[in-house]
């Protein structure tokens, strides 16, 4: 493999296959299997084996002068499983790289989240504190004991300096560059305050909201001077603000004082992943990725905004954590999709640090099948993931399914992250250019989702969505992100596929496309309204379903589109704005749960796209209705039948071919008919080599139940 420069590795020109990996924790595997374990894994065909380096597992005595980090065992001199030394040698001895996840926190279902105890029980004055100045709970959740540390507190920052010194005298003799096996880093571990990241839980100690605090600092930096301030209550000084200590009923001109607060919540988790980065560099370990890694969150960037992190690795990759059912729901799916939609808008590479191999419960309802994973990884793929760490590689305490035993014996599902990488490089010439091709934008405007988490009581809990105050001019937050995460199933529903524009981020993207959905919401980034106008003015067609947005985000009144005239009435206004228009449907269309999408949305979310998306790259129908019978429903047979489309289809290109990726997500077999946009006349089936002749650039295709199929298209 190639180091770009000399510096770090796969930033600059990726080299997917050197990131595809998995999780081997030698802290949690009796020795003796190892090399046993590492040999399965190196026969997969996996490169770079990911592994948490825990400072409460290598600590053997609390720090003293002498070791201000503690005293630490990376030898295995206390115990064989701590020889960390002999894990990497083993690493180098078969030619492997390593993403070297040293913390400070992991998480990792470990007791603190791997932690040192004394630090996590010390001094409260250090700790997270809540709107009503009390210490958090820590990631010990079923003890309910220990608190997290405040991320920028400086005590905490000198500890997690004293740690970092510590492992990096082992990563740099044992850097890529230095002919060992470290490629990457990991700067932290799913941050977001231990999950108690709602608007009120954190970060309220008096290092940030003190006078002169972090909050403090980060208004200067955003407005200059008090004066500049757009809140409704005028300061004298910086030193004068308060943050929010309640949730509203209702939010008008005072709106950028509550968006500041989460604003400022990002703002601190970037800065401290940029402080874990400079102290690593400060060591001299610099020619390496580094990265880190975001947990589920609903709405999604809210707190932990993709960009911001990302630029906070000074270059790196950031990557998200995919756990899902046993067999993932059709909502599992397009929650997967619809985050990876948005990371190919927000950043440069779109990458999955933890994909659910396996799960945390050892004695399992139901086993996490090969089919299962299969299925889930191909979806994955096929929505632009370039890469993923399987999480975990094998069987440890509380973590059972995964593909090998904690002896190395061999899983079914072993055999999904052998086929693989096989199929990705050794039978596609070019993985590394291959984009997903989208129909239609849908717009992520990051305010609207800002709005939904200021009432949100916890973020992280992405099976729940928050409706509910504040509201503002009379709309309740959360129901703009309903709608956004709404579009994407019916525009899916109707055969195409939908991209996102993140529209604040970078809207260069928007030119890309002829038609664009917008959620509707009561509030707009101005930055937003005027991208927007210039798309429609440009020739595009915006479709706006709900409110017309009214303020922008520092709640002042806000008109748009703020020109054109009405066209037509009906279920939806026409306003003609340059050369384009905003087809505005005053109700929300996409409110309901997955798979009970409004048929009557449907029909109109697939007009409009017949109408002015009429020639979609690839187009997927279902040519027979699908039911199936659960026998204990009711006490008795019950026959379901779904008349959703609930199949996908998505066409990647590259510089030199094109894959199509279709998924059943029917609890049953079905039958679909693809048709492709342009001069194609064969599928070939990935894996069989079978070929399929096009008619019409149509072919009918046979899926079994939660499954997806790969077929080069030529």
């Amino acid at each position: 493999m190639k180091c770009v420069g000399k510096r770090k590795y796969f930033v600059d020109n990726p080299v997917w296959r050197e990131i595809f990996g998995a999780e081997i924790q030698y802290f949690r595997l009796d020795p003796r299997y190892w090399e046993r374990i590492i040999e399965r894994f190196k026969g997969t065909g996996l490169r770079c084996v990911t592994t948490y380096v825990q400072w409460s597992t290598h600590l053997v005595a609390p720090p003293d002068k002498k070791h201000p980090a503690g005293v630490l065992d990376f030898t295995g001199k206390t115990d064989p499983r701590l020889n960390l030394m002999g894990f990497l040698e083993l690493i180098e001895k078969h030619g492997l790289n390593l993403n070297f996840r040293c913390g400070p926190f992991c998480c990792n279902e470990m007791v603190h989240g791997g932690y040192p105890p004394w630090l996590v029980l010390g001094d409260p004055n250090i700790m997270v504190w809540d709107w009503q100045n009390r210490t958090t709970q820590g990631y010990w959740i079923g003890k309910k004991e220990g608190s997290q540390p405040s991320y920028l507190h400086p005590t905490y920052l000198q500890w997690c300096e004293h740690w970092i010194r510590a492992v990096d005298t082992i990563i740099g003799p044992h850097l890529k560059s230095n002919g060992g096996c470290v490629t990457m880093v990991n700067l932290d571990n799913e941050i977001s305050y231990i999950v108690r990241d709602g608007f009120l839980d954190s970060d309220y100690n008096p290092v940030n909201v003190g006078p002169g605090g972090w909050y403090h600092q980060f208004l200067q930096k955003k407005y200059g001077a008090a004066r500049s301030l757009p809140y409704p209550t005028k300061y004298r000084s910086m030193e004068e603000v308060a943050p929010p200590r309640s949730v509203p009923e209702v939010i008008t001109t005072d709106m950028a004082y509550y968006l500041d607060w989460i604003e400022f919540k990002t703002w601190v988790m970037a800065e401290y992943i940029r402080r874990l980065r400079m102290m690593h560099e400060a060591n001299g370990v610099r020619d390496v990725t580094f990265m880190t890694n975001f947990n589920p969150h609903r709405p999604e960037g809210v707190p932990t905004r993709m960009p911001a992190l990302e630029e906070a690795t000074g270059g790196g990759l950031v990557g998200y954590d995919f756990y899902r059912g046993t067999f993932m729901s059709y909502s599992g799916y397009h929650s997967m999709a619809r985050v990876l939609k948005l990371m190919n808008a927000s950043v440069r590479h779109t990458w999955s640090a933890e994909f659910m191999s396996g799960t945390w419960n050892k004695v399992l309802p139901s086993r996490v099948s090969e089919d299962h994973m299969r299925f889930m990884s191909r979806c994955a793929l096929a929505h632009g993931c370039k890469a993923m760490a399987w999480f975990m590689f094998h069987d440890r305490d509380c973590w059972g399914d995964a593909p090998v035993s904690s002896h190395g014996h061999p899983r079914a599902n072993l055999n999904v992250l052998r086929e693989t990488p096989a199929l990705l490089f050794d039978k596609v010439k070019d993985w590394e250019s291959l984009r997903p091709v989208n129909d239609v934008a849908i717009i992520y405007d990051l305010v609207q989702h800002q709005h939904t988490s200021i009432g949100d009581p916890m973020p992280c809990a992405d099976n729940d969505l928050h409706t509910g105050r504040p509201a503002i001019d009379g709309v309740s937050a959360g129901l703009a992100t309903a709608e956004y995460e709404g579009l994407f199933r019916l525009v899916e529903q109707a055969g195409l596929q939908a991209g996102v524009v993140d529209i604040i981020h970078s809207d260069r993207s928007l030119a890309d496309y002829k038609i664009a959905f917008l959620p509707g919401s009561p509030v707009m980034e101005r930055r937003a309204a005027e991208r927007l106008k210039k798309f429609m003015a440009n020739g595009g067609i915006l479709v706006l379903s709900g409110p017309m947005p009214k303020r922008d985000e520092r709640g002042r009144a806000m008109k748009f589109p703020g020109l054109g005239v009405p066209v037509t009435r009906g279920p939806a206004t026409t306003l003609r704005v340059g050369k384009g228009m905003l087809i505005w449907h005053r109700e929300y269309l996409a409110q309901e749960k997955p798979e009970e999408e409004s048929q009557a949305a449907a029909e109109f979310i697939e007009a409009l796209l017949e109408r002015y998306a009429a020639n979609p790259q690839v187009r997927l129908t279902v040519q027979e209705p699908v039911s199936w019978v659960d026998w204990q429903e009711g006490g008795g047979h019950r026959v379901y039948r779904q008349p959703r489309n609930l199949g996908s289809a998505i066409l990647q290109r590259g510089r030199s071919e094109a894959l199509l990726f279709v998924m059943n997500h029917y609890p049953e077999a079905a039958r679909f008919r693809v048709k492709l946009t342009g001069h194609y006349k064969v599928l070939r089936h990935l894996e069989t080599g079978e070929t399929l002749a096009l008619t019409d650039g149509a072919v009918g295709l046979d899926l079994d139940r939660k499954s997806a199929e790969i077929y080069e298209v030529h």
